[in-house]
């Protein structure tokens, strides 16, 4: 048996010896190494079909949960295969997840109350109330010490570099179809007459929401067809792995030329620089009003954002009356003292307003929830410190 939580050390370990191991192997070891305490996590597209039809014909079902997470924006087809995949699979146990504070076929409930244009409008926070969060509920209720998934390093983007297996918040992640293509897959599902979604036959290569999830096209990635107007063009992850995968990437890009992991550079002059040590004196015990963004250098989105942030900081500088800070959460890690007064963050970038409370002594927190953009933004705060902050004057044309 192994010893948790793991080390990158024993992973290591464990990916030397998976290295060339077939996927039967990978998924005996796991049972065998972690009995009772491995899930899959499966949205029943193609790759988690091979693996569930594996542990079937292995006599592992029984003992390895299936969990899915249902956004509650699945396709109709998706509902029903999952129904057929029931019947087909008898001794398969499906824990599904929903958002928190919703059930089966509660999507207009969701909608009305959370807007049916969430997804468009701030696809981060959309991804995070229907599969972040379900996700890391279902692992601190299930509790297991690994996870199977179906990602390929075939997928491309940030799975070019997936190895069998990752480490996951002291969890083993485990990919045993990481070295599979998309052809060895349908292959083998034709093989052995594995049931699957009938998008499948309609140019659907990766099946998400029924809203932001087409066919693909000749030619395109088989993730191509995943998160349309999601507000950003190259999206191929839903936020639950993109940040950590992609720097994790990075780093092994960088290890493999024997190159330091190269930081890209994101100043903001008018910002005060917090780090983990300075975060009580300058964050928690702020004398004044403070604005502080929480960010990460290898974050696209916080990369574009930071001009926008510097002229933020440069613009109340001169009012003379706000602090303007930032924390590169990508270096330090938010203090346990930060997060008990309520900071916590669910995206790259985060921003709050942190306002020192009179009598009670503690911060009064305001998340901000708009558009990323220097107007916006001082319009915003703005309306909460009840005083007129000069909004920068829009280009013409």
């Amino acid at each position: 048996y192994l010893s948790v939580p793991f080390t990158e050390q024993r992973v290591l370990e464990i990916n030397e010896r998976l290295g060339n191991a077939s996927v039967d192997e990978v998924l005996q070891w796991v049972a065998q190494a972690l009995p009772g305490r491995v899930l899959q996590f499966t949205s029943f597209g193609a790759s988690g079909l091979v693996i569930l039809d594996r542990l079937a014909s292995l006599g592992l079902l029984r003992e390895i949960p299936v969990v899915m997470i249902d956004t509650l924006h699945l396709f109709e087809e998706t509902y029903e295969y999952v129904k057929n995949a029931s019947k087909h699979y008898p001794e398969m146990e499906v824990r599904t997840f929903y958002p928190k504070g919703f059930s089966a076929g509660q999507k207009f409930r969701f909608d009305y109350l959370n807007g049916d244009d969430l997804w468009t409008l701030d696809f981060d926070h959309y991804t995070y109330l229907t599969k972040v969060e379900p996700t890391l509920r279902a692992l601190h209720e299930l509790n297991p010490h690994a996870w199977i998934t179906g990602r390929r390093r075939s997928q491309g983007a940030e799975r070019r570099s997936l190895s069998i297996a990752e480490l996951d918040d002291g969890r083993l992640k485990i990919n045993p179809l990481a070295g599979w293509t998309r052809d060895q897959v349908w292959d083998f599902i034709h093989a052995h007459s594995v049931p699957y979604n009938v998008l499948c036959d309609r140019g659907y290569t990766s099946i998400g929401d029924s809203m932001n999830t087409r066919p693909v096209k000749q030619g395109e990635g088989e993730r191509a067809g995943r998160f349309m107007y999601s507000g950003g063009k190259n999206r191929t992850e839903c936020g639950m792995h993109s940040h950590e995968a992609r720097v994790e990437a990075l780093k092994k890009a960088a290890e493999s030329e024997h190159k330091p992991l190269v930081v890209p550079p994101l100043p903001c002059a008018s910002c005060l620089d917090v780090d983990a040590v300075s975060f009580e004196e300058s964050v928690l015990g702020a004398q004044r009003d403070l604005l502080v963004e929480f960010y990460s250098p290898m974050c696209g989105h916080c990369q574009a954002f930071g001009p926008e942030y510097e002229q933020v900081a440069e613009t109340l500088t001169r009012r003379g009356k706000v602090t303007v800070a930032r924390m590169d959460i990508f270096s330090y890690t938010i203090p346990q003292a930060g997060k008990d007064a309520g900071f916590t963050i669910r995206a790259y970038p985060t921003i709050y307003l942190a306002r020192p409370g009179a009598s009670s002594g503690r911060l009064h927190l305001v998340k901000y929830e708009g558009q990323k953009d220097a107007a916006s933004l001082l319009s915003w705060l703005s309306a909460q410190l009840g005083f007129a902050v000069e909004t920068p004057a829009l280009p013409n044309g």
